[in-house]
């Protein structure tokens, strides 16, 4: 439930003479929705930017706008009207003198922790086999995506939840669309589709889970989070993607032939090949790209041959 605190019980609320600044508090709850908080930081920072006040972040989370008493109050009332029975917190103070200089925003929001630990430490790698003309083994790419357990230990139980773990999940995925050009194959990058990156590249594929099959995105793109369920579900030739990531399941064996003629097996990539039946399951179905411990050991022997 949201608070709203004035100095007003006991007083104005901010002295009006000579515009003395005051400050207007925003605390969030670990129970706020990260739309909600995501709304409640651009008002204030739109405030600051348009009204001449200034925002910062405080180690427990509050983000502070520090700016005349008519810029709070119409920054006041529209947080309220966005948090209105939402866990978060208002207040606001009359300042005596001139605030100090802004202190560097504290590591305390879920964006600030996750973009200040190092990016590798939040992600999942997943090596991609391939097979060549002839049936040649090859390194075929790698599947980059947020881990869910990292994101949520670094966020730790003040963020926990489901909204709040889909938030750090997607500002993870942010970070992960700069990383370098592999030095050979694709980057399968998993990203929600509004994270969407703005410039193509040909060594970079995002990857969007299967609920953007809704509404598919007109640039290039993969498709994760198929199972056997979801494909039973459509018509194959109509299934959008250049890259679908298909977790390996003994009930894929219901759908025929026809059926991965029609989806194209060359757009297939097999997840969590677990043994050479596995990989010999999908071969028989012209599947090329495997990831799982099948292709990883197949990798780990390619490495070591050409090494040797």
């Amino acid at each position: 439930m949201i608070a709203l605190t004035h100095p007003a019980q006991d007083g104005p609320a901010l002295p009006l003479p000579g515009l003395v600044p005051g400050a207007l508090l925003f605390r969030p709850g670990p129970g706020l929705a990260p739309e909600a908080h995501r709304v409640a930081r651009a008002l204030l920072e739109d405030a600051a930017r348009n009204r001449g006040g200034r925002v910062s972040s405080a180690e427990d989370g509050t983000w502070r706008l520090v700016a005349a008493p008519p810029a709070l109050e119409m920054a006041r009332r529209a947080l309220s009207a966005v948090l209105n029975g939402r866990d978060a917190v208002l207040v606001t103070e009359a300042l005596a003198a001139p605030p100090p200089a802004m202190p560097a925003p504290a590591a305390t929001g879920p964006e600030a922790i996750l973009s200040a630990l190092p990016l590798e430490g939040l992600l999942e790698r997943r090596a991609i086999l391939g097979f060549g003309p002839g049936g040649v083994p090859r390194p075929a790419g790698m599947r980059v995506l947020p881990s869910a357990s990292a994101i949520a230990a670094a966020l730790g139980p003040r963020w926990e939840g489901a909204p709040w773990l889909a938030h750090g999940w997607a500002v993870v995925a942010r970070r992960a669309l700069s990383l370098p050009a592999p030095t050979e194959g694709v980057l399968h990058i998993d990203v929600p589709p509004e994270v969407l990156p703005g410039e193509a590249a040909l060594w970079r594929l995002p990857v969007l889970p299967a609920s953007a099959l809704a509404a598919p995105p007109p640039c290039c793109f993969g498709v994760g989070g198929l199972t056997h369920a979801a494909l039973a579900l459509v018509e194959p030739a109509a299934v959008p993607g250049s890259a679908l990531h298909i977790a390996h399941d003994p009930a894929l064996d219901e759908l025929s032939r026809g059926f991965w003629d029609g989806l194209g097996p060359g757009r297939v990539v097999l997840e969590g090949v677990a043994d050479s039946a596995g990989l010999e399951w999908g071969l028989a179905r012209g599947i090329a790209r495997f990831s799982g411990p099948q292709a990883d050991r197949l990798l780990t022997a390619l490495r070591r041959r050409a090494g040797g």
